[in-house]
Protein backbone atom coordinates (compact mmCIF):
# COMPACT_ATOMS: atom_id res chain seq x y z
CA UNK A 1 0.00 0.00 0.00
CA UNK A 2 1.45 3.36 -0.94
CA UNK A 3 1.85 6.40 1.28
CA UNK A 4 -1.01 8.38 -0.30
CA UNK A 5 -3.45 5.50 0.13
CA UNK A 6 -2.45 5.16 3.79
CA UNK A 7 -2.98 8.85 4.49
CA UNK A 8 -6.39 8.76 2.78
CA UNK A 9 -7.66 5.59 4.46
CA UNK A 10 -10.17 5.62 7.29
CA UNK A 11 -8.32 7.16 10.25
CA UNK A 12 -9.59 4.48 12.62
CA UNK A 13 -8.04 1.72 10.51
CA UNK A 14 -4.79 3.65 10.14
CA UNK A 15 -4.58 4.18 13.90
CA UNK A 16 -5.29 0.51 14.48
CA UNK A 17 -2.52 -0.55 12.07
CA UNK A 18 0.08 1.72 13.64
CA UNK A 19 -0.95 0.90 17.22
CA UNK A 20 -0.64 -2.78 16.40
CA UNK A 21 2.95 -2.24 15.21
CA UNK A 22 3.75 -0.18 18.31
CA UNK A 23 2.33 -2.85 20.62
CA UNK A 24 3.10 -6.17 18.94
CA UNK A 25 6.55 -5.32 17.61
CA UNK A 26 7.53 -3.02 20.49
CA UNK A 27 8.47 -0.21 18.10
CA UNK A 28 8.89 3.50 18.47
CA UNK A 29 6.51 5.63 16.39
CA UNK A 30 9.21 6.82 13.98
CA UNK A 31 10.22 3.25 13.18
CA UNK A 32 6.63 2.06 12.70
CA UNK A 33 5.95 4.97 10.35
CA UNK A 34 9.11 4.29 8.36
CA UNK A 35 7.79 0.82 7.50
CA UNK A 36 4.92 2.51 5.67
CA UNK A 37 7.13 5.36 4.35
CA UNK A 38 5.14 7.93 6.36
CA UNK A 39 6.62 11.14 7.72
CA UNK A 40 6.01 11.79 11.39
CA UNK A 41 4.81 15.38 10.91
CA UNK A 42 2.28 14.38 8.22
CA UNK A 43 1.04 11.50 10.33
CA UNK A 44 0.68 13.57 13.51
CA UNK A 45 -1.23 16.23 11.54
CA UNK A 46 -3.62 13.54 10.25
CA UNK A 47 -4.08 12.28 13.81
CA UNK A 48 -4.86 15.75 15.10
CA UNK A 49 -7.36 16.39 12.30
CA UNK A 50 -9.23 13.27 13.41
CA UNK A 51 -9.09 13.85 17.18
CA UNK A 52 -6.23 11.48 17.93
CA UNK A 53 -2.85 12.08 19.52
CA UNK A 54 0.30 10.09 20.16
CA UNK A 55 1.02 9.44 23.85
CA UNK A 56 4.77 8.98 24.23
CA UNK A 57 4.48 7.67 27.79
CA UNK A 58 2.37 4.67 26.76
CA UNK A 59 3.62 4.51 23.15
CA UNK A 60 0.02 4.49 21.90
CA UNK A 61 -2.22 6.55 19.68
CA UNK A 62 -5.29 7.61 21.62
CA UNK A 63 -8.40 9.70 21.14
CA UNK A 64 -8.46 13.21 22.52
Amino acid sequence: MDKEALLKMDPNILVSMINMKLRDDDMKLVHALSIYDLKEDEFLKRLDENDYFYDEMTNQIKTK
